[in-house]
């Protein structure tokens, strides 16, 4: 089969949605001019067939928060294949154009959400952060701990939280591994989208939480009303609760459990170690689903390898398997700690071995090495398996609450 594969122009974008939007099971555009306004051109990536767009790739750019710092990360969406050119070697030959022009570019990681867990461990991609969807009924949502906040709630417009979450955002993102950062661009066509309120099927609450006129946190939710039998069952789905301090958080679920006319509350992109488990008075009545969410593609082992922190100091040998970015594959000694880390080529003995992705799985201190280990996955003695788990894991579980 021979297609060319290269950017698109301006021109091409509609055609690139459209059949981006065919692949997902979607018949129509959204929000075209919202998605045409947050893509970069030169790093889309379009097989055609002829005049016809049968396959798409793109890239974000953003800084993603890894352990104790921040640094450039290519996002990667956009990845569809038309029905008509699937199991034809398509994805492999555009994963490939994207990983090189990824590491031509000088960034050390690559990051994506994926439609399905199956599909891009073969391109060196692991879980680096798992997320989980919560549930809980009325009846039951009720706060038996929480930190005391001396603040207020108060519902803002679209417009105020424009112009105040991203600052708290940005706060928290930096020492939480896991976010990465939203342009102005980002947050007024992703993040908070205006959605035409004639169409939309359910209505968006912003809701911000202050003490003494300082913003320290917020929730974005969606309302979907229902009546059953003349009695309120209505649903609240939390689109997105971004707290900087322990009191808005706890401040924000109160909230939350106070609206009227709701029979469950429900949140799909929470924390798997979301603290609301131990506020509530009955834990087992909280509902949750763990998936896997924030997948990472290490595209320079050492760069990436020295740009994190450690929480403690230590020196290992990695034997690194990559078939598919092969100048990764190799043995590395890396030599860190709190104040950072040096990662070169070597010879000597490995004290361990796995593949490429994953150390991206455990590259943000989120899944242990141990637990790979124990799965099979990761080959080393009982003393290096030790001395590696402590060096990789990190205090703040990584946690991404937004797909991009």
């Amino acid at each position: 089969m021979t297609l060319e594969i290269r950017p698109i122009n301006s021109e091409e974008f509609e055609a690139f949605a459209l059949a981006g939007s065919n692949s997902f099971g979607e018949a129509r555009l959204e929000h075209v001019e919202d998605e045409r306004a947050i893509l970069d051109f030169d790093r889309t990536l379009a097989a055609f067939d002829g005049e016809e767009i049968v396959a798409t790739a793109a890239i974000l750019d953003f800084d993603l928060s890894v352990p104790g710092s921040q640094l450039p990360a290519a996002g990667i969406s956009w990845v569809s294949v038309r029905p008509t050119h699937r199991r034809q070697g398509l994805l492999t030959r555009m994963m490939e154009r994207q990983l090189s022009d990824v590491r031509d570019r000088g960034e050390s990681i690559a990051a994506l959400w994926a439609s399905e867990s199956i599909i891009y461990g073969r391109f060196g991609y692991g879980v680096a952060a798992l997320g989980s969807d919560l549930r809980i009924d009325r009846t039951f949502a009720n706060l038996a701990h929480g930190v005391d906040a001396p603040g207020r709630c108060r519902m803002v417009s679209r417009e105020q939280a424009l112009s105040t979450w991203p600052a708290i955002y940005a706060g928290v993102a930096k020492g939480q591994p896991g976010m990465y950062s939203r342009s102005e661009n980002w947050w007024k066509h992703h993040s908070l989208r205006y959605d035409d309120p004639k169409k939309a099927k359910e209505a968006t609450f912003y809701v911000q939480y202050e003490e003494e006129d300082r913003p320290l946190g917020y929730v974005r939710y969606t309302i979907k009303p229902h009546w059953r039998d003349n009695l309120p069952d209505g649903t609240l789905n939390i689109e997105e609760l971004v707290h900087a301090t322990h009191g808005a958080y706890a401040a924000l679920w109160n909230y939350i459990f106070g609206v009227d006319l709701m029979s469950t509350f429900a949140s799909g992109r929470s924390r798997i170690d979301e603290p609301l488990l131990w506020m509530l008075d009955e834990p087992r009545r909280l509902v949750s689903r763990s998936y896997d969410a924030l997948w990472l593609r290490l595209v320079d082992v050492p760069s990436a390898l020295e740009a994190r922190r450690y929480p403690t100091a230590g020196k290992i040998v990695i034997d690194v398997d990559d078939s598919f970015c092969p100048w990764n594959a190799g043995r590395y000694e890396l030599q860190a700690g709190p104040d950072g880390a040096i990662c070169k080529s070597t010879k000597a003995k490995p004290d361990l071995a796995l593949t490429a992705a994953d150390l991206a799985t455990v590259y943000l201190g989120g899944p242990r090495i141990r637990a790979l280990a124990q799965a099979g996955r990761v080959d080393g003695d009982a003393d290096a398996i030790k001395r590696a788990d402590r060096l990789f894991s990190w205090d703040i579980t990584p946690w991404c609450p937004e797909v991009f």
